[in-house]
């Protein structure tokens, strides 16, 4: 009797594991589902080894350069580069990110690479915009350069003692799991969209907080963001991140460029402290804070469009 009994509780604990297993593959290929990659704008400059993607708009100069974020694309200055008409604007994707060259790109990649395509556009002594951890490397082109920047506008920068939290260190090791070579094919087709889905919509909202996530940048982060070349840079960066900004806040004392610091007041992924930190610490820098949270150029793209245009009308004096 009992081993009847323990038979049919066997078979109705497999019936529903069958069933819930089932039930996350279905989720995968229909919530989870990620989007068909969109059709790329702007267009491709090859910088050494890298291909960056670019989106340009003549104008007055000096141009006004602007850097995403950890992850995300030239699209993120969409509103902001509509704000400045009149002015040569160029955004791009970091490389590892978007429509560039895919893969983990370590810092000194990076500053090379946005030095290079300075140097085939022809632009001098540029604003330099960051956002977040492109705040980050913005900083660091400064100090690598003095004098090559006309000003810096800081966006919720990740800088001034901030640090990768434990939960975040955890995403990655699971992103990385998720694209080893034996592991990616079988969860892209069980469950690995419905996790990166699930992952990527909590983190707009918690990004975009506590304004509403925007429906464009939401999509972008799915059909971009969510593949695994730019996860693979999304993971390098947040397993870099906690040394790069270690290292650059030794120097920040020394980076005499003039700077704007913006910084949300309900920011969660860079605590406001840190914004306040880094306008002190800079020895030519002001503070403006502005309401909501860390996606300032979605939200207040006024205010960071008017902040690189008094810099670069300055600079131009």
């Amino acid at each position: 009797m009992r081993t009847r009994r323990r038979l049919r509780i066997g078979r109705i604990v497999l019936g529903a594991v069958a069933v819930l297993a089932l039930a996350v593959v279905v989720l995968n290929w229909t919530w989870g589902r990620l989007p068909a990659q969109p059709a790329m704008t702007g267009r491709i400059v090859r910088v050494g080894d890298v291909d960056v993607r670019v989106l340009e708009h003549p104008g007055a100069d000096p141009a006004i350069v602007l850097v995403h974020g950890l992850p995300g694309t030239a699209d993120d200055f969409d509103k902001v580069t509509a704000l400045l008409p009149s002015r040569h604007t160029i955004a791009f994707d970091r490389p590892g990110f978007g429509f560039s060259s895919g893969g983990y790109h370590p810092l000194a990649v990076q500053l090379a690479t946005l030095q290079g395509l300075l140097t085939r556009l022809h632009v001098s002594r540029p604003v330099l915009v960051g956002h977040s951890y492109g705040g980050a490397v913005a900083l660091a082109y400064a100090e690598r350069h003095p004098g090559a920047l006309r000003g810096l506008v800081l966006v919720d920068a990740a800088a001034a003692g901030q640090r990768t939290t434990g939960f975040g260190r955890a995403q990655v090791r699971l992103v990385q799991f998720l694209s080893w070579p034996l592991v990616q094919p079988l969860a892209d087709v069980t469950f690995s969209q419905l996790v990166r889905t699930a992952s990527a919509k909590q983190g707009d909202t918690q990004a975009f907080s506590p304004n509403p996530v925007d429906p464009a940048h939401e999509h972008r982060l799915l059909a971009l963001n969510m593949r695994h070349e730019d996860l693979d840079a999304y993971a390098g960066e947040v397993l870099a991140a906690d040394d790069v900004v270690a290292d650059l806040d030794k120097r920040l004392a020394t980076i005499a460029t003039p700077a704007i610091v913006i910084q949300g007041d309900h920011d969660k992924l860079v605590d406001p402290a840190h914004g306040r930190r880094l306008a002190a610490t800079l020895p030519h820098a002001q503070l403006e804070m502005v309401s909501g949270g860390h996606m300032v150029p979605y939200v207040h793209p006024g205010v960071v469009a008017a902040a690189a245009r008094r810099l670069a009308s300055a600079g131009a004096r």
